[in-house]
């Protein structure tokens, strides 16, 4: 199974990452911070760190990585047309920014008759974020690959 998740910070990898990790995931992470992508594109893995008393180390694999600030759209584009499942933790104010990478990887799938479900999950600190990442995705969206996504 493959997922998608934008922002490779904190939450992003110690969090969703190992959530997703730990059901079986292979994770693309996208980000614009060119050193965490650099390194989890090197490694394929990282390692979180619990903060219980035993500070347990967990390893995260069959992660890699797209920058989307150097990286052409159509990566993003091409790594959601074939995922699973989408997920978020970038803040609200950034979905709006990642809505037309979304809508692009949905209207590949369309292109490419990929009727497999997908889930798309905004995981930010807001009321109805799912909703509103939805309603930013469907403004880009022409009206037959909206009927698709329906």
């Amino acid at each position: 199974m493959k997922a998608v998740h934008f922002g490779a910070g904190n939450i992003g990898r110690g969090f969703i990452g190992e959530t997703l990790a730990d059901n079986g995931f292979q994770i693309t992470f996208i980000d614009v911070n060119s050193v965490i992508i650099d390194q989890l594109n090197s490694r394929n893995s990282y390692t979180i760190q619990l903060a219980n008393d035993a500070q347990t180390k967990i390893k995260v694999e069959n992660v890699n990585g797209i920058n989307n600030s150097k990286d052409p759209d159509d990566e993003a584009a091409a790594a959601i047309a074939t995922a699973d499942i989408v997920t978020t933790a970038i803040g609200p104010k950034i979905l709006p920014i990642i809505a037309p990478l979304i809508a692009q990887g949905i209207a590949n799938r369309f292109k490419a008759g990929n009727l497999k479900k997908i889930d798309v999950i905004a995981c930010e600190n807001m009321i109805g974020a799912s909703q509103m990442l939805k309603k930013y995705v469907y403004e880009n969206l022409d009206p037959a690959v909206k009927k698709f996504a329906d």
